[in-house]
């Protein structure tokens, strides 16, 4: 109890700087915005005792541009994603409400949308399209909801339009959360009727587990159907966390290597879409 109100402690003295830094963080330069995010993001993660693992490449090269897709499993999704590459989350309306937080979202430039409004998806697609067609990374949860993080959900395509529009990159990341051990981990599931506030408190009080990312190739959009990419980022991101859950009984020397070539193979039926592995996650 003493460490998780310790932990607690150094949350809101962050949540504090948040805000601090939320009141001159819109008139930064782009450049030093994603620096600010990701080195806050990174420390969130620290206090709450989360480490962060990748497997595989960083799909492209230099700056943004891209659309990045993952799984949703929690609110920390986004702030594990921003340590590997700041973005502009694309987020339900709702999330604008919510006390302090919201207001951070908003701060931050992330996207809201109302999902229950065709004309609002019209526009926001507008709006996501020339964000990256200026070299802006944007992140998408597909499934519109979160889940357990056992498998991912079905992957609505509206929101991939943009990336089509916009000539952009698709990079599908598949996302889960696992104990020290390797077992997935629920401490971060953050489901059903759970309040944020419920969220926090169980996260405070579990011990140490780590996100774990695969990334998986990049698609190539131009002139591609939304639907056929979204079932292939689909089919890539259910391939990574078969691939997490299978993860343990391989060799540790053999994993880098394995992972990879299993998504490639999983992904046979898009191979017209794969662009190459360059290199690693930009700094």
């Amino acid at each position: 109890m003493a460490v998780s109100m310790f932990r607690g402690g150094r949350l809101a003295l962050h949540l504090f700087y948040a805000v601090l830094l939320a009141v001159f963080y819109p008139r930064l330069k782009p450049a030093k915005r994603r620096r600010i995010l990701k080195t806050w993001s990174r420390q969130l993660l620290d206090i709450l005792n989360i480490g962060i693992r990748t497997e595989g490449q960083w799909p492209v090269r230099g700056e943004g541009g891209y659309l990045v897709v993952a799984n949703h499993v929690s609110w920390l999704d986004v702030f594990v994603l921003n340590t590997i590459y700041p973005s502009r989350f694309i987020a339900k309306a709702e999330i604008r409400n919510w006390p302090l937080i919201g207001w951070l979202c908003k701060r931050s430039n992330t996207i809201f949308i109302e999902r229950a409004m065709r004309q609002n998806a019209a526009s926001i697609n507008q709006q996501v399209s020339f964000l990256l067609k200026q070299g802006v990374c944007v992140g998408l949860f597909p499934e519109g909801t979160t889940t357990d993080g056992k498998q991912a959900g079905h992957f609505h395509s509206a929101l991939i339009q943009p990336a089509i529009d916009a000539g952009a990159m698709l990079c599908p990341i598949a996302l889960r959360y696992q104990d020290e051990n390797g077992k997935q981990s629920s401490a971060a599931t953050f489901i059903g009727n759970m309040t944020l506030s419920q969220s926090i408190w169980r996260i405070l009080r579990s011990p140490r587990f780590d996100a774990l990312l695969v990334f998986t190739p990049a698609l190539a959009t131009a002139g591609e159907n939304r639907r056929v990419l979204a079932r292939a980022a689909q089919d890539a991101i259910s391939q990574g966390l078969q691939n997490m859950a299978a993860m343990r009984q391989v060799p540790e020397q053999e994993t880098t290597s394995a992972i990879p070539q299993a998504l490639l193979s999983a992904q046979s039926a898009y191979a017209s879409l794969l662009l190459p592995l360059p290199g690693q996650p930009p700094k």
